[in-house]
């Protein structure tokens, strides 16, 4: 019951703040421009499904080439990363060697 009215006072509240927005003119030219525009877009794409379609894929297939580009570049960083810190480690280890040979008397006898 209390998540109800939640989002009962959630939905007035953006109601209120919209409305209070609208009186502000160049808001309201704002959103009368931007109704406009998804009104025109809207009514050519029921006119032309067939384009809304094409529209949709094209952007699917854009984004979704974008995506795998990144991936693709962030495997390749985190390979390189991995490389810098095995042979952070490999320097490491011929430090410590070098060092025990320093600190052995017997070795460095």
């Amino acid at each position: 019951m209390g998540q109800n009215k939640l989002w009962r006072g959630v939905v007035l509240g953006a109601v209120v703040g919209g409305a209070l927005m609208l009186l502000d003119r160049d808001t309201r030219e704002y959103v009368g421009n931007k109704s406009r525009s998804v009104g025109s877009s809207c009514k050519g794409y029921v006119t032309h499904p067939s384009e809304a379609i094409h529209s949709i894929r094209v952007n699917y297939e854009y984004l979704s080439n974008r995506i795998n580009k990144g991936i693709e570049d962030l495997l390749e960083i985190l390979n390189k990363a991995e490389e810098m810190l095995n042979r952070v480690g490999e320097i490491n280890q011929e430090v410590e060697q070098q060092l025990k040979a320093v600190d052995d008397p017997k070795e460095a006898s």
